[in-house]
């Protein structure tokens, strides 16, 4: 079919031919653009292509503005892998407004991707049955969810309804009336000596009850999306088969156990007609589970530290006959600016591995762990880099000027072009740590922990090293080598670049503000560390006034990190979010009282 266009920069631009060919031999979502300096050629086989192949157009024609008149071009074009998606974790404190959720919809819409999920773990979703029990959620509702899944298929991304329901349960357990459902009730004892017990996350899978909260939480939760797909997640089931259920792991196995209620789990899925997905983590610590994941499941295989290998586990899944996604990450999360070097390692071993043994998608997933203090613009990097390698892998793999000029120009709308380098340098400020800590960063770590003395940090942070050996940390002794002054030029430095970017976006000033106060978040950790280990202050006064200006300086950040905080997202979560802020403030002043 062919059709006509008239291109209308100016008055006398002239009419240029469009012509519109269905190519049935290209894959779905590929397509073909010519042109021949005289008309335009579009070939796709499905209407999905069609929309790539307009995507691509739009991108050159913004670019051509800059460049000398072509002559003639022709793109052919196809993903690596068929699924490419981003995971939003609403899980963990921060669930965005309807506003901020179009607005992210539409920016993976330009970057290709066709699938999104938004994780739950607690009341994030407005249950009819149990809003009693959550008076303090701002949860999205039934209505809210449709009119998403609605928007999103219209750009042709598939919005896949997401809700854990075996570990990360802990927002639910925590209340009285759903504590007896836990593993560990009143908590779990650790394999190691800790002076406390760590807090029920895990349902007993060995209690009908279990299964019926969940079968209640999905029945009213998935007939609000059209994909045919469903995360019931059921990872990291800390205690598992240790505590109430023990009796029956002893009997079948750990494992066994899980998987039981696993295909509880996949046969709610299918009432509605949905195809079940899962995390990886259990089947890889349980190889002989692989034999039962039926054929219309689909394993998350996640991993998001970048020294640690992608390809052992994708092979195991692909000589299985196993279906899988790779699921690396931003590396946002306890973070406040990211960790650059950890994100782009970690998502570029994720698609080689994954396009090298058969992964049909790579979904990089942006976590709230920590408070979910990151602000959105610090996961663009990660966002468009994972958009470039798993549309297309080797070629996208190495180019860092390409994503940080893209960056700069479509997603943070600077003029100046120098934000995406601005936004890769600000997550690598972990450099200057020179610390041991796992999946964060130390500052990050510090403003969580707050005030104390050298020898307790030193003391605790050992003890939270075991902690996460628990859970696959590698359990390396703690360590830091904080270069203080290296980090007060680091940060005027930042700020200095921060001043010169032209931002354009309809949200300009506040991507502005929450880039600035994340400088004064990292300024906040860091003068937290020199406090604590008395760098550069030597004697009572230094001491005294050096805390004063700690505490001015968060009054302002938390001020703010609240302002900004309710221009993208809910209020409900934002005092647990900010609670770490103000309980370091509050002990700067009891510190200057004293």
């Amino acid at each position: 079919m062919k059709g006509v266009a008239v291109s209308a920069e100016d008055a006398s631009s002239a009419e240029t031919i469009v012509e519109i060919e269905w190519l049935p031999a290209l894959h779905p979502q590929g397509y073909v653009l010519e042109w021949s300096g005289e008309g335009l050629r579009i070939g796709a086989s499905a209407e999905i292509g069609l929309h790539y192949a307009l995507i691509t157009l739009e991108q050159l024609s913004k670019r051509k503005r800059q460049q000398p008149e072509w002559e003639h071009f022709r793109i052919e074009d196809e993903p690596v892998f068929p699924v490419r998606g981003v995971m939003l974790d609403i899980g963990r404190n921060k669930i965005p407004q309807m506003d901020t959720l179009y607005a992210l919809i539409d920016r993976l819409s330009e970057l290709k991707f066709n699938h999104l999920q938004l994780y739950m773990e607690g009341f994030c979703f407005d249950y009819a049955k149990y809003k009693a029990s959550f008076p303090e959620a701002a949860p999205l509702t039934a209505a809210e969810f449709r009119e998403l899944d609605a928007y999103a298929r219209s750009r042709h991304i598939d919005l896949v309804p997401n809700q854990n329901c075996l570990g990360h349960m802990g927002p639910w357990l925590v209340k009285p009336e759903f504590r007896d459902l836990a593993e560990h009730p009143d908590g779990m004892e650790p394999p190691i000596p800790l002076p406390f017990k760590l807090p029920p996350t895990t349902m007993n899978p060995a209690d009908e009850r279990s299964a019926a909260l969940a079968k209640d939480l999905f029945d009213e939760l998935l007939p609000n999306f059209s994909s045919e797909y469903v995360n019931l997640n059921m990872d990291e089931p800390f205690g598992l088969g240790k505590g109430r259920s023990k009796e029956r792991a002893d009997e079948i196995g750990v494992g066994e156990l899980y998987f039981d209620y696993a295909e509880q789990m996949f046969e709610v899925a299918r009432s509605h007609g949905k195809k079940p997905m899962m995390w990886g983590d259990v089947l890889s610590h349980h190889p002989e589970l692989i034999r039962r994941v039926p054929s219309d499941a689909t394993v998350l295989h996640w991993n998001y530290d970048a020294p640690v290998p992608y390809e052992p586990h994708c092979r195991k899944l692909q000589e299985s006959g196993v279906r899988y996604y790779v699921c690396p990450g931003t590396s946002t999360w306890s973070s406040i600016a990211g960790r650059t070097d950890n994100m782009l390692a970690n998502i570029a071993d994720a698609a080689r591995s994954g396009q090298a043994y058969g992964a049909e998608g790579l979904i990089v997933a942006d976590w709230g762990d920590g408070g979910h203090w990151q602000v959105s613009a610090v996961s663009y990097p990660a966002i468009a880099y994972a958009a470039g390698v798993s549309w297309q892998t080797e070629a996208n793999a190495d180019r860092m000027e390409a994503l940080e000029e893209y960056v700069s120009t479509q997603m943070l709308k600077d003029r100046s072009g120098m934000g995406g380098r601005f936004l890769v340098e600000l997550g690598r400020y972990s450099r200057l740590e020179r610390s041991t800590i796992e999946n964060g960063t130390y500052t990050a770590y510090l403003l969580g922990r707050g005030l104390s003395d050298r020898e307790t940090l030193e003391r605790d942070t050992a003890i939270r090293t075991e902690v996460l050996k628990l859970i696959g940390g590698s359990g390396t002794p703690f360590q830091v080598d904080y270069r203080y002054e290296e980090m007060e030029i680091w940060l005027r430095e930042r700020q200095e670049e921060l001043e010169r970017l032209e931002l354009e976006g309809p949200d300009a000033a506040i991507v502005r503000d929450e880039l600035a106060n994340t400088l004064w978040l990292i300024g906040q950790g860091a003068g937290l560390h020199r406090y604590i280990y008395r760098q550069g202050l030597e004697g009572a006064t230094a001491e005294r006034e050096w805390l004063g200006q700690l505490r001015e300086q968060l009054e302002t950040a938390l001020s703010e990190f609240k302002r900004l905080w309710l221009a993208r997202n809910r209020e409900g979560g934002l005092s647990a979010s900010a609670a770490a802020f103000a309980k370091l403030l509050s002990q700067y002043e009891d510190a200057l009282r004293e």
